[in-house]
């Protein structure tokens, strides 16, 4: 990969269009940014490295590379010898993605649990509702697992055939 401050225009482009691509489902276009320049980046980043690659401040870096980290698609390491704090994909970033989604799902599931346990048996509308939230999370919850345990195996193959 070129120098990080000077990626290609089709590097450029693809860094751009993650950007839109989570923008479009509410997330900060900065995050979507930083999250694709991290998938192309050959060696960990600082703050000041995708500022500048980005060519945003370091500030809107900061918040949101917190952000990614909480969602699994950044983690913070360190570089012997410098005491900044440096940011990659992590290698198991699409693990933590669904593992992230799985937690807000197991939330979804005992806030449903909470609202059937409060409603009373004359709130026939609220009841069914409910229920239904609660059995939807309970698919979701087991359809995720599913997934999880599918893309490890995946995962797992890919990088024997690597080897």
């Amino acid at each position: 990969m070129p120098d990080i401050e000077h990626l290609t225009p089709d590097l450029q482009a693809f860094v751009e269009r993650v950007g839109l691509y989570y923008a479009r489902y509410g997330l900060p276009r900065i995050g979507g940014r930083i999250l694709g320049l991290l998938l192309v980046a050959e060696r960990p980043l600082t703050l000041d490295d995708i500022a500048g690659a980005l060519q945003v401040s370091r500030a809107s870096v900061s918040t949101n590379v917190r952000t990614a980290v909480v969602f699994g698609f950044a983690e913070r390491v360190s570089v012997p010898g410098d005491r900044r704090d440096y940011y990659q994909f992590p290698e198991s970033g699409w693990d933590r993605a669904l593992l992230v989604n799985i937690q807000a799902v197991k939330e979804l599931h005992a806030l449903a649990e909470r609202g059937v346990a409060s409603v009373t048996p004359d709130d026939p509308v609220a009841r069914d509702r409910l229920e239904e939230m609660l059995e939807f999370s309970e698919i979701l919850l087991d359809d995720s697992h599913a997934i999880l345990e599918s893309w490890r195996a995946h995962r797992q193959a890919r990088q024997k055939k690597r080897a």
